[in-house]
């Protein structure tokens, strides 16, 4: 079987487009395009880094940071060190006027740019790019952690296709070990732990579940659990249960924390005890925990978890209650924490406890 000729050189298929609309184009309406590239480029927004610090990948370090609006960087100048690319004022002047692309000085060279422009997501990275104040206060301008991959794809890509020079083949080499090393579900992670961030990720995330859920002041009192709910866990437990008191014992707050507002997010309940503390001399609590929970997310959830558990007592024999645990923990396995919020919820529960009561 004859073997298909070669189809066109992939540089040059890449190229073609811009080198088409700058040929329909005066010099100076190429440069005007440039310089408003470059307008645009500059004009956008500076973040601030809430953290910084260094990230070490397979024997390079990097500069990175966490900015607003959790965007993880690494410093664009502290790659071309680690890489080995050298500024110089003929490289810092070799910008595109043909796709109004403004090339930083980690890509701009003429022989990687086919690279690049085949590359739609990094093309539209490098026309929106980061920039941030670093902590000491000077402006750098950051790499995307989502983007590192293929801005050291253009490098591989560019050496597999010989068009590059000795010093370049070096920056190349170095390109596919972090290639090799890194992927864009990591990276993220990586620089978190390489500032600290994930610290501060943990408390925010926290905060936001507690205010999803949580009231800032309790809202008056109605019933929530219904007559039904006590009257199968004594049933279940084997106590006679009197329909016309409202009096309960205390072991009957105990499970109701456990079965019922155990199985919210973690440090809901933490919360929750901490705005609805005990009283040091009844020994009880003034308020309701279901009185300081959310319309939107707090009640809806305990609602659902009182309807379920319910319905799992009903299935029970009487006095079964070593049954009924077996279906609750099947039907409500024990939850596994988010790593990052490990920390906050150990110190919560490492806290003074509260003397529990009926809730």
């Amino acid at each position: 079987m004859d073997k298909p000729e070669d189809g066109p050189d992939r540089k040059q298929i890449a190229a073609q487009g811009g080198r088409a609309r700058a040929a329909k184009l005066a010099p100076t309406e190429r440069s005007e395009i440039a310089k408003n590239a470059a307008a645009q480029r500059w004009s956008s927004p500076v973040h601030h880094a809430l953290e910084e610090g260094t990230l070490d990948l397979v024997g390079m370090s990097f500069r990175c940071a966490v900015v607003d609006g959790e965007i993880r960087v690494i410093s664009g100048t502290e790659f071309m060190r680690a890489m080995g690319i050298y500024r110089s004022g003929a490289l810092s002047t070799r910008r595109s006027e043909d796709d109004a692309v403004h090339f930083p000085l980690y890509l701009a060279f003429k022989n990687l740019r086919p690279f690049i422009l085949e590359d739609e997501k990094l093309v539209e990275a490098i026309r929106n790019p980061i920039r941030y104040r670093s902590v000491n206060g000077a402006v750098a301008e950051g790499i995307p952690g989502t983007v590192l991959r293929r801005i050291l794809s253009v490098w591989v890509r560019a050496h597999q296709a010989g068009v590059l020079g000795p010093s370049q083949q070096r920056v190349a080499e170095k390109a596919l070990i972090l290639l090799n090393g890194l992927a864009d579900t990591a990276i993220d992670a990586l620089i978190d732990e390489a500032t600290g961030y994930q610290k501060r990720r943990a408390q925010d995330a926290l905060q936001r579940i507690l205010a999803a859920y949580v009231r800032p002041e309790f809202r008056a009192y109605k019933s929530k659990f219904p007559i039904s709910f006590y009257e199968q866990i004594y049933r279940v437990m084997g106590w006679p249960f009197d329909a016309g008191s409202t009096a309960r014992t205390a072991y009957v707050g105990k499970l109701t924390n456990s079965l019922i507002y155990e199985q919210l997010p973690p440090g809901v309940l933490d919360d929750l005890r901490r705005k609805n503390p005990t009283d040091p001399v009844t020994k009880r609590r003034k308020r309701k925990h279901f009185q300081f929970l959310t319309d939107d997310f707090g009640n809806p959830h305990v609602d659902k978890q009182i309807t379920a558990v319910t319905t799992l007592l009903r299935a029970t024999p009487n006095g079964q209650w070593k049954f009924f645990e077996t279906l609750f923990k099947q039907a409500f396995p024990p939850a596994q924490p988010d790593l990052f919020l490990a920390d906050e919820i150990e110190r919560l529960r490492l806290a003074p406890p509260d003397e529990e009561a009926a809730s």
